[in-house]
């Protein structure tokens, strides 16, 4: 098992949990930052991945989720986060996760309950993620289009699926200084400091559509 977390009170909680559930003595690696989460993953190949949201040292916890989904041992994914304020929308969520829990939910006994749940194969989903954020006009915000163009858009869509900036150029016959433009531009009218960040934004704001296992994931 791996727990990836930047909350310690949090983190002692499901460590001490986990270590109580398992029958046979528990392989827990414990992290505090992304990069170094994906790598215990890859490397231990865990049954089980434990993100607790927001990641305080380094790292985007739903795109860590989304990489080590598309490994080829994916581990069950459980992601315990900040509700209704995560910046995380409940479609992107669910395409993700097996289990969800709102941090004011993460009790001994519910905590419990999720991970039982995920580990027997089914998924857990805290109430609150029933409800749907909107905008003060009632519309869904995610529906916003940031004023993409047409070519914005495909560029952003060969993101999602991992593209590189050489591979978007071959599949619409652009030279790579275009693509690093367009790239460039993406990344400002999202808002996003990077590709990872930026293709999460995408997914969440339903810009593109979540990408199937065949395109590959976030890189």
């Amino acid at each position: 098992m791996v727990v990836v977390c930047g909350r310690q009170d949090i983190l002692g909680l499901v460590s001490i949990i986990s270590v109580a559930l398992f029958p046979e003595p528990l392989a827990l690696e414990l992290s505090t930052c992304a990069t170094h989460g994906l790598a215990l993953i890859r490397s231990r190949r865990p049954q089980l991945l434990v993100c607790i949201e927001p990641l305080v040292v380094e790292g985007d916890t739903l795109a860590l989720i989304s990489q080590a989904k598309r490994l080829p041992a994916a581990p069950k994914t459980v992601l315990i986060c900040n509700l209704p304020d995560s910046q995380f929308s409940r479609e992107i969520a669910e395409a993700c996760c097996d289990g969800i829990l709102g941090i004011n939910s993460a009790d001994a006994g519910t905590v419990v309950q999720v991970l039982r749940v995920v580990l027997n194969g089914g998924r857990y989903r805290d109430p609150a993620l029933t409800t749907e954020p909107r905008t003060p006009h009632g519309d869904r915000g995610s529906q916003q289009d940031h004023k993409l163009t047409a070519r914005e858009r495909q560029v952003l869509q060969l993101i999602v699926q991992g593209h590189s900036n050489r591979e978007i150029g071959e599949n619409l016959h652009l030279e790579i200084s275009t693509v690093k433009t367009h790239v460039g531009q993406l990344l400002d009218k999202l808002g996003a400091r990077d590709r990872t960040q930026a293709a999460v934004q995408a997914i969440a704001l339903r810009l593109v559509p979540w990408p199937s296992a065949s395109h590959g994931g976030v890189r």
